[in-house]
């Protein structure tokens, strides 16, 4: 899997064929209740703001548009959370579920001689206006056919995927385009339900409300953001932009965790320890406060956005195996205070938050590595929308290529000149880890 940004998005020019899913049988209210991640990403779209992904999967054969047509199908009837859509009610926002699902093709254009980046800006406004989490199946499908191979495009509001949903729908497709039958699929409702009774569960006396309380107290009852200036004044915001980075390559991202392994630590937060001392270097602080996305524990045959939060302070003092190791001890306290959700942490603490950025500075991990894969020969890609921003969030992730970053931050001068400092000294930190144990004779 690899990560990318609309605004930087390429896509070979070709006959562009579209589904549209048509909801069949009439809505119900659904049984999972609106998360709050839902609920800000819901104001945030209610206000213009577009927040959708899109997977590519880019095959090296041309394919039949009829069998992709079946497969498109096939994956948006299984998934319960795709036959879902958002209403407003003077209650709040709720969530309607259709029982079944035709998807329709809805027409097709002869490839119109566009540049790579011209055509790829042409899905990313279709794909803008199709994905509109209040209204029925927003679900954009389509495929770009060319002689020798084919793009299929699969765009969703960010409300009905994360990175492990995508990563489902990448093996899936593949699996039913070879012919493969595929087990019944989990229930990314049901997943929700959990998530939502355990939230309701948590008691004024949780002690892991008393973490939350610690880490808000010490960020001054604010979300933290990015601890360097990046050009943009406070209550404003700015374009977005993107950088994408490798790190380490396949066979240095193994040396990189055997190392930090043999040192005590684990890989995620040694890749937090060399962003945070990165960070320090450029000016910043010996400690970076964060916010660190998590899994839920939905289970792997769900498609859904499941997602916790856990607040972390990130050491970037004393040796770097050091803080390597202080940082696993601390991301492993952290990850208890994502399972309580954001609910009761809100009724808590609500009154005492201040208002800072708009956006929180966050910085994700996934090993993709470890999630379901495409067939081997297919590229897959994960496009984010493109938005205004305030501050910078950065996601790592891990694929059989190596170790990489994606960074979105505004796009001012001084952001591009800071987080390009950032991310150089970043890369020489995590060549370093190896490095020194290569250098003291460890093979």
């Amino acid at each position: 899997m690899k990560l990318s940004s609309s605004e930087a998005w390429q896509v070979e020019p070709g006959e562009l064929v579209r589904w549209r899913p048509v909801p069949g049988g009439c809505a119900a209210r659904a049984i999972a209740p609106v998360s709050e991640n839902e609920r800000f990403h819901l104001d945030s779209v209610s206000q213009g703001q577009p927040g959708w992904i899109a997977l590519t999967l880019d095959f090296p054969e041309k394919l039949d548009h009829d069998l992709l047509g079946e497969v498109a199908a096939t994956v948006i009837a299984r998934h319960d959370v795709l036959r879902s859509h958002y209403v407003r009610t003077e209650a709040g926002y709720q969530r309607l579920l259709h029982a079944g699902v035709d998807v329709k093709e809805e027409g097709r254009e002869a490839d119109a001689g566009l540049r790579a980046d011209a055509f790829a800006a042409k899905l990313t406004a279709d794909i803008t206006a199709t994905c509109n989490p209040f209204e029925p199946m927003p679900h954009y499908l389509a495929a770009v056919i060319r002689p020798a191979s084919t793009t299929l495009v699969c765009g969703f509001d960010h409300c009905y995927v994360d990175a492990r949903s995508l990563a489902l729908l990448s093996n899936e497709i593949c699996e039913l385009l070879g012919g493969r039958g595929l087990a019944p699929a989990a229930s990314g409702l049901d997943a929700l339900c959990r998530v939502a009774d355990r939230e309701a569960s948590v008691t004024a006396d949780d002690p892991r409300l008393d973490g939350w309380a610690q880490f808000l107290a010490s960020t001054g009852w604010t979300v933290p953001e990015f601890p360097l200036d990046l050009g943009v004044p406070e209550g404003a915001d700015a374009d977005m932009h993107t950088m994408v980075a490798t790190l380490l390559s396949g066979d240095a991202a193994r040396e990189f965790s055997s190392v930090v392994h043999d040192h005590g630590g684990r890989t995620y937060p040694a890749v937090l320890t060399c962003a945070a001392m990165a960070i320090n270097l450029a000016g910043g602080p010996e400690e970076v406060a964060t916010v660190v996305p998590t899994g839920t524990g939905a289970g792997p045959g769900c498609v859904g956005w499941s997602v916790g939060n856990a607040p972390m302070w990130i050491s970037a003092a004393d040796d770097l195996f050091t803080a390597m190791h202080r940082n696993t001890a601390r991301l492993s306290a952290a990850l208890p205070l994502a399972e309580i959700g954001l609910t009761p942490v809100y009724a808590a603490f609500g009154d005492r938050l201040r208002a800072g950025r708009s956006d929180v500075f966050m910085m994700s991990y996934v090993d993709y590595t470890r999630l379901p894969a495409p067939h081997s020969g297919v590229r897959a890609q994960q496009i984010s929308s493109h938005k205004s921003t305030d501050t910078a969030q950065w996601w790592f992730w891990r694929d059989d290529d190596g170790i990489h970053v994606r960074v979105r931050h505004p796009h001012t001068e001084r952001a591009v000149a800071v987080l390009t400092e950032t991310l150089e000294t970043m890369s020489r930190l995590v060549i370093e880890v190896t490095e020194r144990v290569v250098g003291s004779g460890r093979r």
